[in-house]
């Protein structure tokens, strides 16, 4: 049971840093801009990549411990799967999926330095 709450703490951390990076990227940082459909893509966004780092981490668990390659999957999986979702609202084709991906990335390494151990 333990493992399967840390599979679930993984999947909401890693959709939270998604969430919350796509949802500020698609509207250039203008939050008063954001709308329903914002949100609905973001959660797209951060639900698909949650679940493909929550695979990962399953299958490789000394990843968990290593807040660097935790962050460097977790970007990956949010710049694909931001680029998969919806097409980019700055100038080229990948530039907000790769903007995205860092930020969670950037994220997911800030939230698990400062995580404090149980």
């Amino acid at each position: 049971m333990d493992k399967i709450l840390e599979y679930v703490d993984c999947w909401f951390g890693r959709f939270r840093d998604a969430f919350g990076t796509c949802s500020l990227m698609m509207v250039k940082g203008d939050v008063s801009a954001l709308t329903l459909s914002h949100l609905y893509t973001a959660a797209q966004t951060g639900f698909i990549s949650a679940v493909a780092v929550t695979w990962i981490v399953i299958f490789t668990p000394h990843l968990r411990d290593n807040a660097y390659m935790l962050a460097a999957v977790t970007a990956l999986c949010v710049a694909v799967a931001d680029l998969a979702m919806h097409p980019s609202h700055y100038s080229g084709f990948s530039t907000e999926a790769i903007c995205t991906g860092i930020g969670a990335g950037l994220l997911t390494f800030a939230f698990t330095r400062t995580k404090r151990k149980r």
